[in-house]
């Protein structure tokens, strides 16, 4: 998982420049390419699969604003090189993969998602052709030669991204074209196929990102089909889940290839899409390929060649984690040095800073706190198993004893589920303390979200060869709503003219809450300079002397002069998200960034000011007070009949004090209006109103008290949502003093 931000010491000057660099996104698609990319594509038209020559629609579907008729995915991955493609003692992986799309638009807003459409030319033997077919069976050809490349490939959509690119995070160049003829009633269609190259000369295994197919489109689906080849160099693994159809293992035209297909049809869109997780309930298969040039690979999660793995019993779950650990610290920390090598300079450093005899819970802090800092200093995370490896080897310097724990992520039912190797996780315990991954935010021992009251195993190795590695059961920690908390006190007075609300708001967040909000407000301020200062290290400067500290405080202050613009339009952005309107922003200030035990808390403020919370009607003025809480979920209509259980991801408690200051001159009417309460099994929602002496004050609760609830439970939380988005909606009235 790639970060959003990683700038210290010297990084900072290699990083300025980077972000100066302006990528040239406009370029024109070469002419001399279109004939090679359609001649390429031609093939592919030829396709007899009934789902592509259909095109009616069934009558449940006629409301949908679009249906897809088929969708198709061929994806074949060859170490020889039988299709001439290799060159003599060269060694790459080939990917080969065809897609087919067909869908039918029904509205305008399904013809708006496909005015634009992508495709890629990255290699010579790249095609891509498209045609839009008109309600009375006139075929025309979408024309290419106006397309622009792409500035993000992480932009383009599901449906035109191929596979490999979407396992080498955008390797490929793509463009984009506008369909300006597209209209309802249209069948649009294209055909593509990629190839790629994936050079494995030094690599004697490689596990290809897990791949989670959810059978529920954005549209309904009526054919969908993934089929994927692989040669004896490579195993396959997938499970399917909720009622989704399985990949089934059948013969393919080269007899030293595997071929496995998966196959789902007449699949409509889901009506349940709030208070859920898509992986826990929705119709879905999860596979994965890896690539290995031995049958002897030690810790591999996988089966036999050939064989569609889809299940791992207790015991192979347990020695393939454990045989994992075991191998951390021979690998590479970073380009530098190892992990083990990492572990013997933090142990060092620590010594140094006098913490060799400090009190346990103190010298896990400060371990903890270091590791962070290196985490702070790379471009990516740590995975859960090396951070877990990093803290307990320094641990172990010192005698203290921890235990290693795996477990699943909460959305998963059980160890059963697990086919992949990322589906592990790994946390430290010490005494009844959990240490969990280090973010760049997290302080020892803050619980992660979607590790709430997981499924764990404590997993111990007894003396002995051969011996087998032993497991205990338990359950990680849950929260309860009073532990994660956001806390909102809310200053309000008019603008001048009376046309606006002048707003500062004091945010207070603790527990997961903060956890998810910490991200956002810490983005574009220098909290890296800094952050050795959570474990008592040195600066970056105190390693530099002369010119080079000179440079040194040249780009900080160029850093902090940058972020600081960034960090103004990231404010207005967010603010305009959570109350829908413009905003003119004032000021934004953090006084408790929540990174260290002493100051758990994240505190920051923000001023601004809103117009559209304001009516006036001749001398009278309406404020919608209760909109200051931001945008409420409102359930449609087609939601309200429930088919999943609920989940909140996280029970939470979140308070308003609202405080507005009446203009002299006038009277306020409709506090009692706004008083409300409902309070069941699944929440609570409260509103209370007064006004004290020239003030109105509210104070507005919230409430999810549990994560998890059955669907009978529906009508309660209907309840309580309901209320809080109705209130926000409520006026008060100021009118006019008489003489």
């Amino acid at each position: 998982m790639k970060k959003y931000l990683a700038y210290t010491g010297l990084l900072l000057m290699c990083l300025f420049t980077l972000n100066s660099i302006q990528l040239s996104a406009q370029d024109i698609i070469d002419e001399d390419f279109l004939e090679t990319l359609e001649v390429n594509a031609k093939p592919l038209w030829e396709d007899k699969q009934p789902a592509f020559k259909q095109s009616a629609i069934p009558e449940k579907y006629k409301d949908e604003s679009a249906v897809i008729l088929g969708y198709r995915r061929m994806v074949s991955i060859d170490k020889k090189s039988r299709s001439g493609f290799l060159t003599k003692g060269e060694r790459s992986l080939i990917f080969l993969e065809n897609v087919r799309f067909r869908i039918r638009l029904n509205d305008r807003n399904a013809v708006r998602n496909f005015t634009e459409i992508y495709f890629r030319y990255t290699d010579k033997l790249d095609g891509f052709s498209a045609r839009i077919t008109k309600p009375d069976g006139t075929v025309s050809r979408v024309a290419l030669d106006r397309a622009v490349s792409v500035e993000q490939v992480s932009s383009v959509p599901e449906f035109f991204k191929s596979f490999f690119d979407k396992e080498m995070e955008g390797a490929g160049a793509y463009y984009k074209v506008a369909i300006p003829d597209l209209n309802p009633g249209d069948i649009f269609e294209y055909v593509t196929n990629t190839h790629n190259k994936l050079n494995v000369k030094n690599s004697g295994y490689i596990e290809f990102n897990p791949q989670f197919e959810i059978c529920n489109k954005s549209y309904p689906i009526l054919f969908n089909e993934i089929v994927m080849e692989t040669d004896e160099k490579s195993y396959f693994k997938s499970l399917a889940l909720n009622g989704a159809p399985a990949f089934k293992r059948t013969t393919a035209a080269d007899p030293e290839f595997f071929r496995y297909v998966f196959t789902d049809t007449d699949r409509g869109v889901e009506k349940d899409v709030n208070f859920i997780n898509s992986l826990s309930v929705y119709p879905l298969v999860k596979f994965q390929v890896i690539y290995a040039n031995s049958d002897k690979v030690k810790g591999a999660l996988v089966g036999n060649r050939g064989e569609n793995k889809s299940q791992f019993s207790k015991e192979e779950l347990a020695r393939k984690a454990w045989e994992d650990y075991e191998q951390v610290g021979d690998q590479y920390f970073n380009s530098q040095y190892t992990v083990n090598k990492a572990v013997d300079a933090i142990w060092k450093e620590l010594v140094s800073l006098g913490y060799k005899a400090a009190a346990n819970d103190r010298f896990i802090e400060k371990a903890y706190y270091k590791i962070r800092n290196m985490v702070v200093n790379r471009d990516n995370y740590l995975s859960d198993k090396m951070a877990a490896y990093l803290l307990g080897s320094v641990l172990y310097q010192r005698d203290i004893k921890s235990d290693l724990i795996i477990c699943v992520p909460a959305s998963m039912r059980s160890f059963n589920e697990v086919i992949f190797e990322q589906e592990i996780r790994y946390v430290l315990r010490v005494g009844d303390k959990f240490y969990f991954n280090c973010t760049d935010h997290s302080n020892p021992g803050e619980l992660v979200e979607n590790l709430l009251g997981a499924d764990a195993w404590v997993l111990n190795m007894p003396p002995g060869k051969g011996s087998t590695v032993q497991v205990r059961q338990l359950k990680l920690p849950d929260a309860a709503a009073a532990d994660n908390t956001s806390d909102f006190l809310i200053n309000v007075a008019f603008t001048e003219n009376l046309s606006a609300l002048k707003v500062k708001r004091f945010n207070s967040y603790n527990g997961i809450s903060k956890n998810r909000e910490i991200g956002s407000v810490m983005q574009y301020t220098p909290y890296m300079l800094n952050d050795h200062e959570s474990y008592g290290g040195r600066s970056a400067t105190s390693y530099m002397y002369g010119n080079q500290l000179d440079e040194y405080y040249k780009y900080t202050r160029t850093l902090k002069d940058e972020f600081a613009k960034k960090k103004e339009k990231a404010v207005v952005d967010e603010l305009e998200r959570e109350f829908r309107q413009k905003v003119k922003y004032t000021n934004f200030e953090i006084s408790s960034d929540g990174r260290t035990i002493n100051n758990a808390e994240l505190k920051y403020s923000e001023e601004f000011e809103l117009s559209d919370l304001v009516r006036k009607a001749g001398k009278k003025i309406l404020i919608n007070l209760p909109g200051l809480v931001g945008s409420q979920l409102q359930i449609k209509q087609e939601e309200r009949e429930r088919k999943y259980d609920i989940n909140v991801s996280y029970a939470r408690t979140l308070n308003w004090k609202i405080r507005f200051q009446v203009p002299a001159g006038y009277s306020v009417e409709g506090l009692q209006e706004l008083n409300s309460k409902v309070e069941n099994e699944a929440g609570l929602f409260s509103c209370t109103a007064e006004k004290e002496d020239d003030v109105v004050v509210l104070h507005i609760q919230k409430v999810y008290k549990q994560a998890r609830m059955p669907k009978e439970k529906w009508a309660d939380m209907l309840a309580f949502v309901d209320a809080a988005y109705n209130n926000s909606y409520k006026y008060i009235l100021l009118k006019p003093k008489t003489k």
